[in-house]
């Protein structure tokens, strides 16, 4: 009972913490955190490309046109991260306003606030991809706002309340957005960008499209613009194409009547047959994304992580900026990642790495990029966090297991509580 109320965020002391995530965290340990949730079982996300697992997706992540994704409101679902049939499951559950919770237990975030506000409590306000959301984290209270939150408290007595404004792809321009449109409306005490990898392939493409001679994008393309807005772009486009409306009604029709064989049949392998048939269903697949990579691999790449380092930097100073003028405290943590820095690999992440080699070398061009520019104050690089530490932290080319997650969290904390105080 006890490791059950730590895993929402009930730890007693640092070395209780540490122990237990560097440890691991199992199955057992989520679904007994899922069947104590009211109502109905959450349902189970999966790497699927069949209509229904599609339609779940989309119930949870929503696309949005301007920000690019934003969460659903009061979800409770199990995310398969891995390939279809892998084991390691995610538990999310997001809270009234579609905003991640830190613990199951707690109440929505406006009260959350209110409460802190009235007890003089800081508030501090993530914003990053789905790293910072909690892919990888097994549990809510295992993410990274989650984890800071806590740390605070335990080692600083620092009682502080952390926000979750984690969406799944989101880059420094997505989160600029909802920093300018909703957080500081009521400004925090304080704002953290935990950035940088999904910044360094959405800015990436948009370079390269734009130098794409051959592109059929490069008229759609413009600064500021990720994956999704692309997406977007793209049926907006083909909005009144007779030809296109016919070729996506007839892959829907073909997916969904697929979807009904497998689910009649109730066969795994099945399934997995018919997952791998849709490959070729445009209407469930990016197929710009050939287009995307193929523009990267064949760009300047030098050229392309200069203007992309750029960028990085002149939004986050942007962000600063927007920060200062409410009183508010600005901190840009570079993410690590397997493609900068110098940790000692395990087996699992040295193939999780030489299975990207394109993004590999753009990622690695990007970094240094940066570290060759002037940085401010409020920007510090994590990507050596992990340079001593010999156990498995990636679950892949990017995203954390929980101690991954205690390591980085536990660094955010000692960085910023001496400004908390």
């Amino acid at each position: 009972m006890h490791r059950h109320n730590a895993l929402d965020g009930h730890f007693t002391s640092m070395d209780e913490m540490r122990h237990t995530l560097e440890t691991g965290i199992t199955n057992a340990d989520v679904l007994a955190w899922a069947q104590t949730l009211q109502g109905a079982a959450p349902p189970r996300l999966r790497n699927e490309r069949l209509i229904d697992n599609v339609r779940l997706a989309r119930s949870v992540f929503k696309p949005n046109a301007y920000y690019g994704t934003r969460l659903a409101a009061n979800q409770r679902v199990l995310v398969d991260v891995d390939e279809l049939g892998a084991g390691d499951l995610d538990l999310f559950v997001t809270d009234g306003e579609g905003i991640p919770k830190n613990r199951i237990s707690d109440d929505n975030t406006p009260q959350r606030i209110a409460r802190a506000r009235q007890r003089g409590k800081k508030v501090i306000v993530f914003f990053g991809g789905s790293t910072i959301m909690g892919t990888g984290s097994r549990l809510p209270a295992l993410s990274i706002p989650s984890l800071v939150e806590q740390i605070l408290l335990i080692r600083f007595q620092i009682d502080t309340v952390c926000i979750n404004r984690g969406i799944l792809g989101m880059t420094s321009q997505d989160a600029f957005n909802i920093l300018t449109a909703e957080t500081l409306s009521t400004a925090p005490d304080c704002v953290i960008f935990y950035t940088g990898w999904n910044c360094v392939f959405n800015q990436s493409a948009i370079h390269a499209l734009q130098q794409a001679d051959s592109s059929a994008l490069r008229s759609e393309i413009y600064p500021g613009m990720g994956t999704r807005h692309i997406e977007h772009a793209i049926l907006l486009q083909n909005q009144f194409n007779t030809a296109a409306a016919w070729k996506r009604a007839l892959w829907l029709t073909t997916n969904q009547t697929l979807t009904r064989i497998s689910n009649l049949f109730g066969s795994q392998i099945l399934r997995k047959r018919i997952n791998q048939l849709l490959n070729a269903d445009p209407t469930v697949n990016h197929t710009f994304m050939t287009e995307v990579i193929e523009a990267i691999s064949t760009s300047q790449i030098d050229d392309i992580a200069a203007k992309s380092a750029k960028d990085y930097l002149r939004t986050h100073s942007l962000a600063n900026v927007c920060c200062a003028a409410e009183n508010t405290l600005f901190y840009n943590f570079l993410q690590p990642c397997l493609s900068w820095g110098d940790k000692a690999m395990t087996e699992n992440e040295t193939n999780y790495l030489s299975n990207s080699p394109a993004m590999g070398q753009l990622h690695r061009k990007f970094y240094e990029q940066l570290l060759s520019l002037p940085k401010p104050k409020y920007f510090s690089d994590l990507s050596q966090v992990f340079e001593k530490v010999n156990k498995q932290t990636y679950i892949d080319t990017g995203h954390l297991n929980p101690y991954g997650n205690f390591l980085i969290a536990e660094k955010i904390a000692s960085q910023i509580a001496p400004s908390l105080n």
